[in-house]
């Protein structure tokens, strides 16, 4: 998932290592999460700092079901450093149909593109479709950027596409 580094608590284990305790922002809202990866604990604080939009891989937890799961971050870099060889998804909401427009000038295709972009249309008549404008698209945070001040566009989200042919083992 793809958030944006609010705060950071440095913070230390019972065993004496270094973890932090960090607020991230994304477009459903705030949340909490706790990084245990001790090399990656002086980046976040950084990236706090700097207001960086990152990667991250999370894991969650739920030990009991009245309480909200426990975020776990694994793994997190810079949105900014997702290259083209990563598998992409841009997903969006049109709520006016001149940002289309707008929109297919801004997406940039590519051979070796590997982001999928999926247009939601808010069209207020109550079946809202989804239209696949395609899966080769080079995409990254300053797409994003430029895709934001749009009027028209809403809700745009990039986040990380699974791979096709991992599954959940029990």
């Amino acid at each position: 998932m793809a958030a944006l580094v609010e705060n950071v608590q440095k913070r230390k284990t019972k065993k004496g290592k270094d973890f932090v305790m960090a607020d991230f922002s994304d477009a459903s809202g705030l949340f909490s999460a706790s990084c245990f990866e001790e090399a990656l604990v002086d980046n976040f604080v950084q990236w706090a700092r700097e207001g960086v939009c990152v990667l991250l891989n999370v894991e969650l937890d739920r030990p009991n079901p009245d309480e909200a799961p426990r975020v776990t971050v694994r793994g997190a870099r810079p949105l900014a450093s997702v290259t083209s060889a990563a598998r992409m998804m841009l997903k969006l909401d049109v709520t006016r149909p001149e940002a289309m427009g707008e929109l297919a000038m801004l997406l940039p295709r590519a051979i070796d593109g590997k982001g999928e972009v999926l247009a939601r249309l808010r069209t207020g008549l109550g079946r809202e479709p989804t239209m696949r404008l395609g899966t080769n698209f080079q995409l990254d945070s300053e797409l994003i950027e430029r895709l934001i001040p749009i009027e028209g566009l809403a809700n745009v989200v990039l986040t990380a596409r699974a791979d096709r042919h991992l599954r959940l083992v029990e």
